[in-house]
């Protein structure tokens, strides 16, 4: 695990088995053993069945040990078994996510927690089911395959969605009479998306080299790079859902507001 990671980041994005290393005084060392009840984070609440906020209320770590008595070396929490860190949900403090972590040799594994990844993740993708229609099951699975710590199996999935819906954008090109679909079929993935661009998100326009970090995923990195890629990978394919909820909400609100006008206009004569 690199050290752009954050505190949050161990509960929202780290899977389950992941190992990293960390120094005497690095900030993550601090982080488990803060006393400070304020730290909390957004996320899912499989209980409320909606967004909330998650406030730490029990830090096992602390029980065990107080981090004026480390000092510069991480021995005493070498010697401890796996220890949880609880949150709950500030709309029902009954709602309970844990976290489980195991130091040991100077290092860090994600030993457990509750609910999955997969439960967290996978709600909040349902509002794009209607769109990838027979890619949601593949979806879902990219995401169970990352949060059981499965790297390179999930960007297979990602990958065959980001085609996928690129196809579908571009059989919309077909009808166009100016479209030039031997210079399309010709052409890299990066350069398809440029054609393209008027369907599709800016952002990933700017950023379609995403598509080469997912086939070098699959051909090239280790299940570990895989797995600190797969947050940011998946969020080029929800940009594009994005996009696509963004114009039906849009289309519909259109037609709400026109038969308004014309009911209004007919009323008031």
């Amino acid at each position: 695990m690199s050290n752009q990671y954050t505190f949050e980041d161990l509960f929202l994005k780290v899977p389950l088995y992941e190992t990293f290393s960390i120094e005497a005084n690095g900030e993550l060392v601090k982080s488990f053993l803060r006393t400070e009840s304020s730290f909390c984070f957004d996320s899912y609440c499989v209980s409320c069945n909606k967004e909330s906020t998650f406030r730490i209320y029990s830090n096992e770590f602390l029980s065990k040990i107080k981090y004026e008595t480390i000092g510069n070396n991480l021995g005493l929490l070498n010697r401890f078994e796996p220890n949880g860190i609880h949150f709950n949900c500030q709309r029902n403090p009954q709602h309970v996510y844990s976290y489980y972590f195991r130091i040991q040799d100077s290092k860090v594994t994600k030993v457990g927690q509750y609910p999955s990844v997969a439960d967290i993740e996978i709600p909040g993708i349902q509002k794009y089911e209607k769109f990838l229609k027979k890619d949601y099951r593949d979806f879902s699975k990219a995401i169970g395959l990352y949060s059981h710590g499965v790297g390179a199996g999930s960007f297979v999935y990602l990958r065959r969605i980001f085609e996928n819906l690129i196809e579908e954008i571009h059989q919309v090109h077909l009808q166009s009479d100016h479209w030039d679909d031997d210079l399309y079929q010709r052409s890299r993935m990066d350069d398809k998306i440029k054609l393209l661009q008027d369907k599709l998100p800016e952002v990933l326009v700017e950023n379609r080299a995403v598509y080469g970090i997912m086939s070098k995923g699959i051909h090239e990195l280790n299940e570990d790079e895989c797995l600190a890629l797969f947050p940011d990978v998946k969020l080029g394919i929800e940009l594009i859902l994005d996009e696509k909820l963004y114009e039906q909400e849009k289309q519909s609100k259109r037609k709400s507001f026109s038969k308004f006008v014309a009911t209004a206009t007919a009323n008031l004569k």
